[in-house]
């Protein structure tokens, strides 16, 4: 439901700055016509339409860079364009709705497609904390010798760290790439740095699941998917902000 609102409750404004690809934002407010040719141009195959009371949507298609595009055209002009799920470009506009996109004004509903798969790559930055072995040496008060005596050895601590992490989602497979200083000194063997994500459970609106650095570390992952928010919850914290590594959408 949220997601299929995303389009009335935001302002055309903000919706250009964060979903428009940056080959077309120029054409947004620009006369349909005119528009229609330069998406051609450009390599874009219109694939369907919708109307509504007051305005239009066309699914544009660029199979060389494998972008779909939605463009809502109201008073002969382009009011919003933006990059849609592939599925909305092969269903053409169609496909199954909800009965909240039976509504004349509503924007289309973004089906479950059987030959749909996810693919998100995301990198995240924020803060967190671990454990980790660390070195000290110092003086100690003795109260049988009644004197500070010399102490020294490893002991485990917790360290607060400013990190990125990388994730990788490709259907119902999933990977994490934690930078180096989240990694704890006992750790399980990595694929070049990265980690499965076990039991990923995604969502219209969140990501989960949890990833395995050693037998008691198992660090719970969350992502909100409207905020892009990121959390990790177990002896390894971390907590920030995602950003799509594919530039033309959100993930």
């Amino acid at each position: 439901m949220i997601a299929a609102l995303i389009g009335l409750t935001f302002s055309a404004g903000l919706a250009h700055a964060q979903t428009t690809p940056s080959d077309v934002r120029d054409l947004v407010g620009a006369r349909a016509a005119g528009g229609e040719s330069e998406l051609a141009a450009r390599g874009y195959v219109n694939v369907g339409a919708r109307s509504g009371d007051d305005r239009k949507w066309t699914y544009w298609w660029n199979e060389r860079r494998g972008v779909c595009l939605s463009v809502t055209t109201m008073n002969g002009r382009y009011d919003a364009i933006v990059a849609t799920p592939t599925p909305d470009c092969r269903a053409s506009g169609g496909g199954y709705r909800s009965p909240q996109a039976d509504r004349d004004d509503a924007p289309p509903f973004r089906a479950n497609y059987d030959d749909y798969r996810e693919h998100i790559a995301l990198i995240c930055y924020g803060e967190g904390e671990k454990y980790a072995s660390e070195y000290t040496s110092g003086y100690e008060w003795d109260r049988d010798k009644k004197r500070y005596v010399q102490r020294s050895g490893t002991q485990l601590t917790r360290k607060d760290y400013d990190t990125s992490v990388r994730i990788q989602i490709d259907g119902d497979v999933g990977r994490i790439q934690p930078a180096k200083n989240m990694i704890p000194p006992l750790h399980s063997d990595s694929d070049g740095g990265w980690y499965p994500i076990n039991g990923l459970s995604i969502s219209r609106d969140t990501i989960r699941g949890e990833f395995k650095f050693n037998g008691a570390n198992r660090p719970k992952l969350m992502i909100d998917r409207l905020t892009g928010h990121i959390i990790l919850d177990g002896l390894t914290k971390f907590h920030g902000t995602c950003t799509p590594l594919d530039a033309d959408r959100r993930f």
